[in-house]
């Protein structure tokens, strides 16, 4: 027996206009329900772009429950290549609860540690076929789980890496509903005998209503043995849930995911608010989520100096590739369909990237990401493309995509002429869903620092 995903399943500006149209925004909102980029740092929906555990790092993420409510959470784990899912659980967050977990290297893979007493379904620490939990009292009688991630959804693929396609990865959180009064989410006990005996094996939404919203979340890239870290900041979403739509879920069952929102998006494209509006199309909620996080480029600072040892990695994420690749063929915004049957199922979309100065001096050029100082048109493979501007990763990642820059230091600018499908009124969104930041370590004697900046975005819209 293979054992489960967690569960886990086996196969698994101007500020009047824009004060103007946050106002129409949250009037339009009230009436039909728009998904939506929170720049307040709240959402249903949590979108963490990056973990990794290779050469010596880890990762930690922090959700933040800031409302009064006791929520149902989804938490999703993702490997690199094609999003697959190598760990899921649900997580019962009190009135302003926080859940702190991190992600090391275990036996080859990456493994879930937490010492806080938070609710989760299955309970983390627990047997799980050949990546089986622990549990460990530590000196202050806190109890320290581990559950390790699992290959299942992905290890019958031709070209599966096994265990160590888990090293690094992206997470999703999605608020599944507010759990009333009647239920203390504290009582663990009281939790799990709900799904193992109780009203939820045969209703999962009693005592459970809509989701309303006011999670955040935040992490932190640390390499111990390189002595430096860096805060990666979380995208998130409002507005996702349907109205009075309820999405509590069983562990294992791979749902709710990222497409089953609402089929519309309020966007803005530099000049406006823009709703888009895939109500008629099947896949409307995931167009929906990718048109509000959809850019037509992304934009960000390159440090290579070589008097303090700076190197800069980009990490590109498409949260929602895997709705769009994962058949015969691909369908817009992206254009190469993934083959598991193939050794290599790399599937790559081609950008153009413009190397600057700080003096505003520019390369650009065709080939691909090589060195090459005639500057670079390349690709972002995968479902986390990462680009090193030194020889060697800030990240420590091997394998990460080499690209010359040809400056010490400067930007650079990756634009996309990829479009998402015209939404039911004709609006097209121009770009790629995609989610990031630049990370660089700048190293001073036996010390090391580090920082990251999110990708800056260009939001265009044509047609009606």
């Amino acid at each position: 027996m293979k054992g489960h995903i967690f569960s886990m399943s086996c196969r698994i500006s101007n500020t009047n206009r824009n004060l103007a149209a946050a106002v129409a925004l949250a009037v339009t909102t009230s009436v039909s329900a728009q998904q939506h980029v929170n720049g307040e740092g709240t959402g249903q929906v949590l979108l963490f772009p990056f973990y990794s555990v290779v050469s010596d790092a880890n990762t930690y993420i922090h959700i933040t429950n800031n409302t009064g409510e006791s929520k149902a959470v989804k938490i999703r784990f993702l490997e690199s290549r094609n999003s697959e899912v190598v760990l899921e659980f649900n997580v019962y967050l009190g009135p302003n609860d926080v859940f702190p977990v991190g992600i090391d290297e275990y036996q080859g893979g990456a493994s879930l540690i937490t010492t806080d007493s938070t609710c989760t379904v299955p309970e983390l620490g627990t047997a799980n076929g050949a990546y089986s939990g622990t549990q460990t009292e530590l000196f202050d009688g806190s109890v320290l789980r581990r559950q390790p991630f699992v290959p299942y959804q992905y290890d019958d693929e031709k070209g599966s890496s096994g265990i160590g396609r888990t090293l690094i990865g992206h997470a999703e959180v999605i608020e599944m509903g507010v759990v009333d009064d009647s239920i203390d989410v504290s009582k663990c006990d009281e939790i799990n005998t709900l799904w193992t005996s109780g009203k939820w094996t045969t209703d999962t939404s009693d005592n459970v209503t809509a989701p309303t919203g006011g999670l955040s979340g935040d992490s932190i890239f640390i390499n111990p043995s390189k002595a430096f870290s860096m805060s990666l900041g979380a995208t998130m979403i409002d507005g996702w849930a349907k109205p009075a739509t309820n999405y509590h879920t069983g562990t294992g069952t791979l749902q709710p995911t990222l497409d089953k929102g609402v089929s519309k998006a309020t966007i803005f494209d530099g000049d406006d608010y823009v709703t888009v509006d895939y109500s008629k199309q099947a896949n409307g909620g995931a167009l929906a989520v990718s048109a509000a996080l959809a850019t037509q480029s992304i934009n960000n600072e390159v440090q290579v100096e070589a008097a303090i040892a700076a190197e800069t990695d980009w990490v590109a994420t498409f949260p929602t590739k895997r709705f769009f690749v994962n058949g015969t063929t691909a369908s817009a915004p992206f254009t190469k369909a993934y083959d598991s049957t193939k050794a290599d199922p790399t599937t790559c979309e081609t950008v153009t990237l413009t190397r600057y100065d700080r003096n505003s001096n520019s390369t650009t050029g065709t080939g691909t990401f090589v060195p090459d100082s005639t500057g670079v048109d390349g690709e972002l493979c995968d479902s986390i493309s990462i680009l090193s501007f030194h020889q060697n990763s800030a990240l420590g990642v091997t394998g990460s995509t080499s690209v010359a820059f040809p400056y010490s230091n400067g930007a650079a600018k990756a634009a996309m002429s990829q479009t998402l499908p015209a939404d039911d009124n004709g609006v097209v969104v121009n770009g790629l869903p995609v989610i990031g930041f630049a990370g660089t370590r700048i190293v001073n004697g036996a010390m090391s620092y580090g920082y990251a900046q999110a990708h800056k975005t260009l939001t265009i819209t044509s047609g009606s």
